[in-house]
């Protein structure tokens, strides 16, 4: 009798059992099925021509004009522009940086600094330097200051009449500096047409 009890337990257990596995089984085809898609969705999902490569774009940028006053009284004026190229730096700022290069005259003082959108130029308080090439000139080093706000994204040129001088002279200008962990970077801006006083 003990036997027969425990025969018909057993059977009664794997007979559950085989009824969760096909229920899941069920359930788990049904899954795939709903996430598979169909062979008009994966025809529709081919395009019937190759896209078309998108061409490098092309060195040029124009420069952008700014007159307002500031909060005194006083005039500040701005002529920027801005790198067609995208600066690649690794972690963490991997999503890449745009550079700016601006003058700016606020009163009697005119300032040219050098903006990253990301990274973190590799200066101290005391400056740093950088190469520029005008056009098809030699390559000239010129010092730099860091921002009185600590700012690590920014850099000021000391040499402010000169570099805007030759910047007025010039349809190429390349500036090649030093980002902290990154190593040098060449950043490249179509000077041509500036208009400044």
């Amino acid at each position: 009798m003990k036997d027969a009890f425990y025969l018909l337990t057993l059977t009664v257990l794997f007979g559950c059992s085989n009824e969760k596995k096909t229920s899941q089984s069920a359930k788990v085809d049904t899954v795939q099925t709903n996430v598979a898609p169909s062979a008009s969705q994966l025809a529709e999902a081919i395009p019937s021509k190759p896209a078309a490569k998108r061409a490098p774009s092309p060195l040029v940028t124009t420069w952008t004009y700014e007159n307002k006053s500031d909060k005194i009284g006083g005039t500040v004026s701005r002529a920027s522009i801005t790198s067609p190229d995208s600066l690649k730096f690794g972690f963490p700022y991997e999503a890449g940086s745009t550079a700016t290069l601006s003058i700016r005259k606020r009163d009697d003082n005119t300032t040219l600094f050098l903006r990253v959108s990301n990274g973190q130029f590799n200066r101290s308080f005391q400056g740093g330097n950088a190469r520029i090439r005008f056009d098809n000139e030699s390559a000239a080093t010129y010092t730099f200051s860091a921002a009185e706000n600590g700012s690590a994204n920014v850099i000021f040129f000391d040499e402010v009449q000169k570099l805007i001088r030759k910047i007025k002279a010039s349809n190429k200008m390349v500036i090649d500096v030093e980002f902290y962990a990154q190593g040098t970077r060449q950043i490249e801006f179509s000077t041509a047409g500036l208009t400044w006083k």
